[in-house]
């Protein structure tokens, strides 16, 4: 139901990753930038993680920093993480190595293994995230250095579609993005977007009632609905939706909804939470 949606959001925006600067090339400037910070007709939009890490490089804010981060945020506070289930092109390839790895565990079934998320607790994955986001960002302080943003995924990302649509090369940063898919292909699926991914960090800290998360009608929502726990097995979170669905790590991409055959998860927020709380009770 909802996947079709999406990819083709995700497309989009990883198209917008060349599109952009094939504009510039053509002295097209409505739209600037990279995932960094992109500016479009004037109206500034940088990765809020981006602007924490020059906040404390920098040791001092500013209004046009604080205002580059209203929109992101505006809409973490209605959609949740809608920037990495649904927008994030570095989610969007990394689920593409995992159609590969199965495609791989198809055609070699004795010599590939399905591999586990490398953190099976949430609570952990969690743990070390912020802990990641947090260390980063005093060290960026100390050193007066936005360390964190030179291995910011998609930004990089970014950063070396525009190299290679003006320059026709590709930097060293191209390695660290190969490095980590490869990583993932092999050892670690979703390793970045669950443990470490600073810009998933900072959006899953603004938060309200009204915010768009997964919930389940199932009466009894700390055990699985139906033995198979489809949506255990969907989401590239590693959670489990049916008593985790509300959980910081939940990128709200709608997998675990698309799965349930009982119909038990979908989504709640600004527009729907009065009359869902009623449907639970």
């Amino acid at each position: 139901m909802y996947l079709p949606y999406r990819r083709v959001a995700q497309l989009l925006v990883f198209c917008l990753m060349f599109v952009v600067p094939v504009l510039n090339i053509y002295e097209i400037y409505f739209v600037t930038g990279t995932f960094y910070a992109i500016n479009f007709g004037g109206l500034g939009v940088a990765d809020p993680s981006v602007i924490l890490q020059a906040i404390f490089a920098a040791g001092e804010f500013t209004l046009p920093l604080l205002a580059s981060v209203v929109f992101p945020l505006f809409m973490a506070l209605l959609l949740g993480r809608v920037w990495c289930g649904w927008l994030c092109p570095f989610l969007f390839v990394s689920e593409g190595i995992d159609s590969l790895r199965s495609f791989a565990r198809k055609i070699f079934p004795g010599k590939t293994k399905p591999q586990p998320l490398v953190v099976q607790s949430s609570f952990k994955a969690n743990f070390i995230r912020f802990s990641f986001l947090l260390a980063g960002t005093a060290v960026a302080g100390a050193l007066g250095m936005p360390v964190l943003n030179y291995i910011n995924a998609p930004a990089v990302m970014s950063t070396e579609a525009m190299i290679i649509v003006k320059e026709r090369v590709v930097s060293l940063e191209f390695g660290f993005i190969v490095a980590l898919l490869g990583i993932q292909f092999l050892l670690a699926p979703k390793i970045w977007c669950r443990v470490f991914c600073p810009t998933g960090s900072v959006i899953s800290l603004f938060r309200l009632p009204i915010t768009v998360s997964v919930i389940s009608s199932s009466r009894n929502p700390s055990a699985p609905c139906c033995k198979e726990t489809s949506c255990v097995q969907a989401c590239p979170m590693g959670l489990a939706p049916y008593m985790e669905s509300e959980n910081l790590l939940c990128v709200n991409c709608g997998k675990c909804i698309d799965s349930c055959a009982l119909d038990k998860l979908h989504f709640s927020g600004f527009m729907t939470r009065t009359g869902t709380s009623k449907s639970v009770k």
